[in-house]
């Protein structure tokens, strides 16, 4: 800061940098997020087309099979929304992060480092 309260250029370089590393970070995390609720969805999916198989190799209506099958892989289907979730929050907090580093440019530049 200077003197006035004003953030200097530097800070404000030191600021954006931070949000780089992490922004960086997050997009990390959603691929490894990205990879886990895609297993998660796979997971459920093969589950559920084997729950329902059998449901319907027992003589189940379509109704009856489908609700059966839903109620098996019940414990699947929340991991698996649990893990979409996950993904949205990571996607939210990078944007959350993009907007204050472009806050941050739009300041360095009123402070006069965008000359």
């Amino acid at each position: 800061m200077s003197s006035d309260g004003v953030p200097t250029i530097a800070t404000l370089t030191t600021k954006v940098q931070e949000l780089n590393r992490a922004i960086r970070a997050l997009e990390v995390d959603l691929a490894t997020k990205g990879e886990e609720a895609a297993d998660a969805e796979g997971a459920y999916r093969a589950q559920y087309a084997y729950q329902l198989r059998q449901q319907r190799e027992a003589g189940s209506t379509v109704a009856e099979a489908e609700a059966y099958a839903k109620a098996e892989v019940a414990v699947l289907s929340r991991a698996r929304d649990v893990k979409a979730h996950e993904v949205k929050v990571i996607f939210e907090k990078i944007e959350d992060r993009r907007g204050e580093r472009a806050s941050l440019h739009r300041l360095i530049d009123a402070v006069g480092g965008g000359s």
